[in-house]
């Protein structure tokens, strides 16, 4: 597997604060994204649909203040992810649509079941990353997204973040290569069983 480049100490971007590396903007999104995680736990946007507009409105939240000229906007550019090609920019609201019909008739199909519903969350977040919709920080986009399906399906608070440089990173990451590869979402749930629920 190609490894991911380390763009925290590399990439740059402009902000109203001045020039700002990749680990610098994450450190000033840090507040609106536990902010957003709260405002998610305490069921506040529970009676919003479930659309793209609350996809890019979780991504404008966390951005704003930082970089608002992407900030809940689609990206306008071609981008690569280690050795992943996401689709070409022109086709991100359409797939974009298409996600959220799949969520949707996935979450139905799921009911109670916890099985189905374990992978409907992984198709959410292989889907998402796959698309890759946002010019920058898809990862805490999604990572709203999956919070705030979890409140709705009375989940259990589980960890989303996982740590650089351990077994659940390498399994994360060959996880979503699969998926990006072979269109198989079978390791991803995998590993939303075993790291983030505990189940086999």
């Amino acid at each position: 597997m190609e490894p991911i480049e380390d763009v925290s100490q590399t990439r740059t971007f402009d902000t109203p604060f001045g020039t700002k590396t990749y680990a610098e903007i994450s450190d000033l999104i840090a507040e609106p994204l536990r902010v957003t995680m709260n405002e998610i736990a305490r069921g506040e946007f529970s009676d919003l649909p479930l659309d793209t507009e609350l996809i890019r409105g979780f991504h404008r939240r966390i951005l704003q203040e930082v970089i608002p000229d992407i900030a809940g906007k689609w990206r306008q550019c071609a981008v690569r992810v280690g050795s992943h090609y996401p689709p070409e920019h022109i086709h991100v609201p359409r797939r974009m649509l298409e996600m959220i019909d799949h969520v949707h008739s996935r979450l139905q199909y799921a009911d109670d079941n916890l099985d189905f519903q374990i992978e409907a969350l992984a198709y959410i977040e292989a889907e998402f990353l796959h698309i890759h919709p946002f010019t920058d920080f898809n990862g805490r986009a999604v990572r709203l997204l999956l919070a705030e399906l979890m409140q709705r399906l009375d989940l259990p608070v589980v960890p989303l973040y996982v740590e650089k440089d351990t077994a659940a990173f390498r399994a994360y990451l060959a996880a979503l290569r699969v998926y990006d590869t072979d269109n198989s979402l079978f390791p991803l749930k995998d590993f939303w069983a075993e790291y983030r629920f505990g189940v086999a």
